[in-house]
């Protein structure tokens, strides 16, 4: 058990940090929704086949279908679809340090369900959350005023609110619920219907010429590693522990989609874009920290 869960931690936290990168060389030549809708589809159709020939395919019922489009349109369409949109004005290393703040919005999600109680630590640590996203933004003043670059910060916003709650209703759970892989694979399909059919809707005239073997490339790498690997492995620790440990794997992954943007992709890093990535992540950690209690053997 313990094995399959660091596996699975490996995967979330290195293979999903290696996914901004992806996106980033992927959206070159690809337009974003149906980078996306195409990725998706493809690993939904490799685990669908695999528990095809294991003789695993399951009936679904009307209401594991409406879990999984809600779970699908949340979790894929929007925040996959806009995180992939939002690359194609930012850049893979500042995507991913937003996407850190998950945490936060998960805290903040269930203290207005009343799940949480708000504390100290907890307003401390939104304080850090904020000051980071300061720090990232006080040069960035000029660049909020073009439109593109406007519209890719506001969508990757609302692409980790729509996973924050995603994630939130995937560890409610349900007794009615699809085994992991077949709720998994249903939902890729479904976000790989609606997202392609999305870009087709905005630009119906889309030349394939154009697409680069860099970034085709770049796609398959994002089915295989991003979605199969990096979604099912996801999905099965939140099976296992809190909603709240998994999404710390933040922390891993803006390490790693900074680091590769800097080494592949040539994106500057800035004293200020490592101060604001300590206190972003120094927030998450003091909202998520929780002190062991000292066992009495009296």
């Amino acid at each position: 058990m313990r094995t399959k869960l660091y596996l699975a931690f490996f995967c979330v936290a290195f293979f999903w940090g290696t996914t901004f990168l992806g996106i980033k060389i992927g959206v070159e030549t690809i337009p974003p929704f149906i980078l996306a809708g195409i990725r998706n589809f493809i690993s939904g159709f490799i685990i669908i086949t695999y528990l095809f020939y294991q003789k695993k395919l399951e009936k679904i019922s009307i209401h594991q279908f409406a879990r999984a489009f809600l779970l699908s349109m949340l979790m894929i369409v929007l925040a996959n679809g806009l995180t992939t949109y939002a690359e194609k004005y930012i850049s893979s290393g500042l995507a991913s340090l937003i996407s850190t703040l998950n945490p936060l919005f998960v805290l903040l999600i269930n203290l207005f369900l009343g799940y949480e109680k708000l504390s100290f630590k907890t307003i401390l640590g939104i304080f850090f959350g904020m000051l980071g996203m300061f720090l990232l933004y006080q040069s960035r003043i000029e660049e909020l005023l073009v439109p593109e670059y406007r519209f890719g910060i506001l969508a990757i916003f609302i692409a980790i609110i729509s996973w924050s709650i995603g994630t939130i209703i995937t560890k409610k759970g349900s007794t009615k619920t699809l085994s992991m892989l077949m709720n998994v694979s249903l939902q890729m399909i479904i976000a790989g219907v609606v997202l392609t059919s999305i870009q087709f809707t905005l630009t119906p005239n889309i030349t394939y010429e154009t697409w680069s073997t860099r970034s085709i490339l770049a796609m398959i790498y994002l089915a295989l590693f991003g979605s199969v690997v990096g979604y099912v492995a996801f999905s099965y620790l939140l099976s296992q522990i809190s909603s709240t440990k998994v999404t710390v794997l933040s922390y891993a992954n803006v390490v790693v989609a900074l680091f590769l943007g800097w080494l592949l992709l040539d994106e500057i890093i800035t004293l200020r874009i490592i101060l604001a990535t300590l206190f972003i992540i120094s927030g998450v950690f003091i909202v998520n920290y929780k002190r062991k209690k000292l066992r009495s053997d009296l």
